[in-house]
């Protein structure tokens, strides 16, 4: 898969894309939501990996974007240190197919992705 992965932290960033490439998947990042946007609104992705506090357009914005102003879906999934039960089921309200807080376990990401893609 084609992941576009928008992370500002660049421990997290370096992680989920080792996590990702190890598995065979192919990674572009974003280190804030502008630019996570424009990588949308030119490339074709299969995925977005998003933390909601970015710099510029947040991760929320994102799922925001893909909903109103793409003419594709792109599935996605938050990865965030913001542990509130709101954040989170606003998240999913607004079409995320996950939410992780970290620390995470890169095998739980996996497993919702390989969920996603119907991989067992």
């Amino acid at each position: 898969m084609r992941i576009l992965v928008c992370e500002d932290e660049i421990l997290t960033l370096k992680t989920i894309e080792f996590v990702l490439i190890k598995e065979g998947h192919e990674v572009i990042e974003a280190s804030d939501g502008d630019q996570g946007i424009k990588i949308l609104q030119e490339e074709k992705v299969d995925l977005l990996i998003t933390d909601i506090n970015l710099p510029y357009a947040k991760g929320l914005e994102l799922v925001r974007f893909i909903n109103t102003q793409l003419e594709f879906r792109v599935p996605v999934i938050i990865v965030s240190g913001i542990t509130l039960d709101e954040t989170r089921d606003h998240a999913l309200e607004l079409g995320a197919i996950g939410y992780l807080t970290k620390p995470f376990d890169p095998a739980e990401l996996l497993g919702m992705i390989n969920s996603y893609a119907g991989v067992n």
